[in-house]
């Protein structure tokens, strides 16, 4: 399970440190899409392909659209030695990253987010706010 919240920045040649406790985790191909809100996703070889067996599964006519928007949006990712990832530069411009990162552990992936526009998230940050939230999704 990818928990916790991490930040960090990225380097000069667009490199990006993967905190260790999610790097464990994530293991040594990492799948880096173009997410909706304006951050990218990180997913585990074994998360990645259940959620493209998900899509998989629909059929075509339903899903052509989703598939190519995925499909072109994604890469394929190693960590190296020190555990950073290369990030392409298109990637960055549509999260919004120019130095600050933050790092978000979402269960089954992660999710990297230019620092400023995380801080600019509404999560609600009265327990009582998320309480209900959860309640109404039956949580």
């Amino acid at each position: 399970m990818l928990m916790g919240k991490y930040s960090h920045s990225i380097d000069s040649k667009n490199r990006l440190i993967v905190p260790s406790r999610l790097k464990d985790q994530l293991g040594p191909i990492v799948t880096v899409i173009k997410d909706v809100g304006g951050c990218l996703s990180m997913y585990s070889e074994k998360e990645w392909n259940a959620y493209c067996a998900e899509l998989q599964s629909k059929s075509k006519s339903e899903v052509r659209e989703i598939a190519r928007y995925l499909y072109s949006n994604a890469i394929e990712v190693q960590p190296d030695s020190q555990g950073r990832i290369l990030i392409p530069q298109e990637m960055l411009d549509y999260a919004g990253i120019v130095k600050n990162v933050m790092t978000i552990g979402c269960g089954k992936y992660a999710e990297i987010w230019a620092e400023e526009r995380w801080n600019e998230q509404d999560l609600g940050s009265e327990p009582e706010n998320m309480a209900e939230r959860m309640a109404e999704l039956g949580l």
